[in-house]
């Protein structure tokens, strides 16, 4: 008889899917002590694009450098040191690809990475930031679940009340959610969700312009309250990553 057909159709067909169905991992990484700050984002930003040209469709490099000094006001860390960068990427298949990302463990000491599913909030031009480091700063933020908090009602509060208030009361110019899928290291975190956030540049130091109320005290003070009454309900501030880094997307 006719079989179905996909049952041995589709991969004929897996060419024509968009690129953005793909696996998307996210990897926190500590340098080695002997390596220095500019090694380490050469080594990030130019040579293991190279490696992984074949196998990735998306590679974002977010580094803790000098050019972020001025936002370290900002960093929270609930499991210190924190990371000296995080990455981003994608790949059809993390089976096909495990081999091939071990490259990161060459240049550091620690490495975490999550498989994560993408919620793209706000987007920017992306062409203009390719292969040089995106303005201002990339915020990444990594959450845990309070443990009186089940799952659903975690999620409800982000996409359907959190979200909005993210956009109104601040200047962040780039917005991606990413909800964790899997850890990829038992050891790790049990974080349930990324976040990315750009602001611009004076927003590392000034609370007026992270909050999108440049010159505005009462407008500051409201922000800062809806924003922080949210964040209270559904972040458990005892365990929290919030690292300010250069963005480079270079793939």
């Amino acid at each position: 008889g006719i079989k179905p057909f996909f049952i041995y159709d589709w991969r004929n067909y897996i060419s024509f899917f968009p690129k953005s169905l793909m696996e998307k991992i996210a990897i926190q990484l500590w340098k080695k002590n002997d390596i220095d700050e500019d090694e380490f984002k050469n080594f990030l930003v130019k040579k293991v694009p190279s490696s992984l040209a074949d196998i990735v469709s998306n590679y974002q490099v977010n580094i803790v450098d000098k050019d972020v000094q001025d936002a370290s006001g900002l960093i929270q860390s609930s499991y210190p040191p924190s990371p000296d960068a995080i990455v981003f990427l994608k790949v059809k298949s993390l089976f096909h690809a495990e081999k091939e990302l071990k490259v990161f463990e060459s240049s550091s000491k620690k490495v975490f990475s999550y498989v994560v599913s993408e919620s793209k909030i706000i987007e920017a031009d992306e062409s203009k930031n390719l292969n040089k480091r995106t303005e201002g700063f990339s915020q990444i933020v990594f959450l845990e679940k309070p443990k009186e908090m089940d799952r659903f009602s975690w999620f409800d509060h982000w996409t359907h009340h959190h979200t909005e208030i993210a956009i109104e009361t601040q200047s962040n110019f780039i917005y991606t959610q990413n909800t964790v899928v899997r850890n990829l290291q038992k050891e790790s975190p049990n974080f349930i969700a990324i976040i990315e956030e750009c602001f611009p540049e004076g927003a590392m130091s000034d609370p007026e312009e992270f909050y999108a109320a440049k010159g505005n005290k009462e407008l500051l003070e409201k922000n800062l309250g809806i924003m922080m009454a949210s964040c209270e309900k559904f972040i458990d501030f005892s365990k929290i990553e919030v690292i300010p880094t250069s963005r480079y997307l270079v793939i």
